[in-house]
């Protein structure tokens, strides 16, 4: 090429090409900003017609509204994904008990569609050919019976339909978003650093609440109030979210979830992930790994959940036995297993001495001669009522029965033989709602995800993404079983992480 051919302009065509993204790109910006300013008009309308308007309430809407329009038409799913992770693992408890407003509630729920929406639209401008992910028929599935469950007669009335379909199928996008996501090594590292800051800054905030009174956290807001002090119907003034220590009232902490031992939750699912770091990461990178290995162990141990401790018990164990798949290289996941341990060991009995052993007294009951009793027997009888449910009621007992959306539209209690019936475990809470088909449906999904696991697992090509995978099935495997003594679909962290890996499933161990 000569030189003066070099300094020739491109083809008019790559100009007209670039004012056409010049233009799309320009048109984009003025609607997020008109959206924003409608946004920030309907906040102000809000405050002056309201006679005593809740400024808080008045703030999370605005930015509530603006933060629709910015995930809806952002041009990067991943990014809008992980602000949608971050508010369900960092501000979707704040928001809810600061205000116990419904709008408030509601406002995760407007983020999920509008993600999910936005990741529609994307798909149809490029006119691509839409193909449904393998394992998408048991989703599918599930989907159906939810919505067959609306003409259930023992659903009474739309609200109990908008209830059930609410806390039955918010999470199920989140399969596609791990199919879609979570298809190279990066991505699943950068997940994994995700599920880090969240727990670590959960942790945080845990052991921080231990020290607090429940008058002391019910004052940070109406949603803590109610959980803390104003559904006290018991005369000694314990609840599930109350013990008592030396005669002392004490919490179990909420973190910046809805509900106590949200933080616990989220430091099951970061264990394995951030452990799966410390393995593979070298250099300085090792030693944030390390850190937020360590956040989670704080998140899990000031949840005061046993059934957390457990749990994450389960998740190591499963982690280290799920990296067997990489050969030579399950050295590391071993390493990093045993140094977290040498680590935690002594900066733990620092941490106990620090934080007042009372507070732990609740673990009690999963010392080491205690712990197959407990893991065992516990909710035993929720179990046991499940064939007699079947036999009551082999399509369920309606939608929104059990569960957090059990009071959406009326409290109504469906009683078996003149006791109400038990949605303790995941098992009962899915038979409940869903009924005998259901139950099959949850279980038989769960079965082939293991499966798939064990048979294809070993089948990846790379040994470290063999490694990062074991970690998250791991959490799926312990969740499976926390499911007999827990019901974890309901939680802003266990609902969307059970989609999520069946949805990374779908796509790391696709079925032929």
């Amino acid at each position: 090429m000569s030189e003066s051919e070099a300094l020739l302009p491109g083809p008019v065509v790559d100009r007209g090409l670039d004012r056409g993204v010049r233009r799309r790109r320009v048109i984009a910006a003025a609607q997020t900003l008109f959206a924003m300013a409608l946004a920030l008009a309907l906040a102000l309308a809000f405050s002056v017609a309201t006679h005593k308007p809740d400024l808080l309430l008045v703030l999370v809407l605005a930015l509530g509204a603006i933060g629709v329009v910015a995930l809806a038409v952002g041009s990067r799913l991943e990014v809008s994904v992980a602000m949608l992770a971050l508010y369900l693992g960092l501000l979707d408890g704040p928001v809810k008990l600061l205000s116990a407003s419904q709008a408030a509630s509601s406002v995760r729920d407007i983020l999920i569609a509008a993600v999910s929406l936005g990741a529609l639209v994307r798909l149809a401008r490029r006119g691509e050919r839409l193909r449904l992910p393998p394992l998408s028929g048991w989703v599918l599935g599930f989907v159906a019976l939810v919505a067959i469950e609306a003409f259930n007669p023992r659903t009474h009335g739309l609200l109990k339909i908008a209830g059930g379909f609410r806390q039955n199928l918010e999470w199920v996008p989140f399969f596609f978003f791990g199919y879609v996501l979570m298809r190279s090594k990066e991505r699943l590292r950068k997940l994994f650093v995700l599920l880090g800051v969240i727990a670590l800054v959960n942790g945080a905030v845990s052991a921080y609440q231990t020290h607090l009174t429940p008058g002391q956290l019910a004052s940070w807001g109406p949603g803590y109030a109610q959980l803390y002090e104003d559904n006290i119907v018991s005369e000694t003034g314990l609840t599930a979210r109350r013990y008592l220590s030396e005669g002392v009232a004490r919490v179990r902490p909420p973190a910046l979830g809805t509900d106590s031992g949200f933080g616990g939750g989220v430091g099951v699912i970061a264990l394995p992930c951030t452990l799966a770091l410390f393995a593979m990461w070298r250099g300085r990178r090792r030693w944030f790994a390390l850190l937020f290995s360590l956040g989670a162990l704080v998140a899990i141990a000031t949840g005061l959940g046993r059934l957390q401790v457990v749990g994450a018990a389960i998740a190591v164990v499963g982690f280290l036995l799920l990296s067997l798949s990489a050969g030579e290289r399950v050295a590391r996941p071993l390493a990093a297993v045993l140094t977290l341990a040498a680590l935690a060991l002594p900066l733990g009995a620092l941490f106990v001495s620090s934080e007042s052993a009372n507070v732990f007294s609740r673990y009690e009951s999963i010392e080491p001669h205690n712990v197959v009793q407990t893991s065992t027997s516990y909710k035993e009888k929720s179990l046991a009522l499940i064939p007699r449910y079947i036999a009551s009621a082999p399509f369920g007992f309606g939608l929104a029965t059990a569960g957090s959306a059990s009071t959406f539209g009326g409290k109504q209690t469906e009683a078996l033989e003149g006791h109400g019936v038990s949605s303790e475990t995941q098992y009962n809470y899915v038979e409940d709602e869903l009924g005998v088909a259901g139950l099959i449906l949850w279980v038989a999904l769960a079965l082939q995800v293991i499966v798939l696991v064990v048979r294809r697992l070993p089948r990846v090509a790379d040994a470290e993404v063999r490694i990062d995978l074991a970690a998250i099935f791991a959490v799926f495997v312990a969740f499976a079983l926390m499911g007999l003594e827990g019901s974890f679909m309901s939680s802003a962290a266990g609902g969307p992480f059970f989609w999520f890996s069946v949805g990374i499933a779908a796509y790391w161990l696709r079925v032929a």
